[in-house]
């Protein structure tokens, strides 16, 4: 059994490896606008010469053409193999503390669904923290994905309880069809005006009245039904996505979007829609925790390197959210029972 679980996680990261590769090419046509995003051959970014199959394999090319094109020699980014090696590392820290390996060697349906769905949002976030690494932005594209096949996943959690793919309140409640349909109705049209909000560039007046009026329809419906909206999983989600997406506007309104930008609120979005009621704080706790720290770091090289940039140092807020994102997941039992013992 040994054997066959050290198999599938060298077989995990080899294949996370591969999507790191590819994934590097989504990220620049993505930014270049180059057409055939997923059909196109793969190319020198220098020279356009067509790579071989043997430059295409996952750092091992990088290394073996000694990081230069094979074919005009110029150097090639370090961020390459880099990105390959978080892709593949991530992909296994997915199959060791997401999925129940023993499980999945019963073909169990709804196991290899929350592998494949949890590898899909392991792309996605690759493919996010280096665009945001490389280029200080987060391409709509990406991000759209992301909310919507995680509201998808929340729908069909609220609907199904036992496909448990992302964490949730297990109330044991049953509502009616006229609760559970009208909740979904709303839920999808608050993070419909939550994505307005953050795609349309309005003034911050129109916006927060906006946030104010999805407060406003939870509390209505709240004593319209009068129930517990925490005890329905996709309203859970919505107040959770709600908080987070709130607490970063007012920063962007405190600072005057010097402090975070309009792409931070989606990722924000993404995490309140992933963690639910008592994940949602830590996951923020450790993204700024994280956040700090590397910063700090970075700053200081940046420094040390280049002594009069010290204020020009620009550090991406992306990767440091999807370092306390997969933490949070990763480490929730952990976290619950800390939690739990000292609160």
């Amino acid at each position: 059994m040994t054997q066959i679980n050290t198999f599938f996680y060298l077989s995990l990261f080899a294949f996370g490896t591969l999507f790191g590769s590819f994934s590097s090419v989504i990220i620049y046509r993505l930014k270049s606008g180059e057409k055939g995003i997923m059909t196109g051959r793969s190319h020198c970014g220098s020279c356009n010469a067509i790579l071989r199959a043997l430059d295409l394999v996952p750092v091992f090319s990088w290394l073996i053409n000694k990081w230069k094109c094979a074919h005009c020699k110029k150097a090639v980014s370090a961020v390459y193999p880099f990105l390959e090696l978080s892709a593949g590392l991530l992909f296994t820290m997915i199959w060791y503390f997401l999925i129940d390996f023993t499980i999945v060697l019963t073909w169990d349906s709804l196991e290899i669904i929350k592998l494949l769905f949890w590898c899909f949002i392991g792309i996605l976030s690759i493919i996010y923290i280096f665009y945001d690494i490389l280029f200080l932005e987060i391409h709509e594209w990406v991000m759209a994905t992301w909310v919507w096949i995680t509201a998808l996943a929340v729908w069909v959690q609220t609907m199904f309880p036992e496909f448990q793919i992302l964490p949730h309140l297990a109330s044991g409640i049953v509502h009616s069809n006229l609760i559970l349909g009208s909740a979904l109705w709303l839920t999808g049209s608050m993070i419909g005006i939550l994505y307005v909000i953050m795609i349309r560039g309005y003034d911050e007046k129109i916006d927060s009245v906006l946030l104010i009026w999805i407060i406003a329809s939870l509390v209505w419906f709240k004593y319209f039904f009068w129930i517990n909206l925490t005890e329905i999983a996709i309203l859970n989600w919505l107040i959770w996505a709600l908080a987070i997406f709130t607490f970063f506007f007012l920063q962007i309104l405190i600072s005057k979007w010097a402090w975070l930008g309009g792409w931070d609120l989606r990722i924000a979005l993404m995490i309140g829609l992933a963690l639910w009621t008592t994940l949602a704080f830590p996951g923020m706790m450790l993204t700024y925790l994280s956040g700090t720290v590397l910063s700090l770091g970075y700053l200081g090289y940046s420094k040390w390197k280049h002594k009069d940039k010290w204020l020009d140092a620009q550090v991406p807020f992306g990767p440091f959210l999807a370092i306390g994102f997969f933490i949070t997941m990763f480490y929730q039992s952990d976290i619950l029972n800390l939690m739990a013992i000292y609160f």
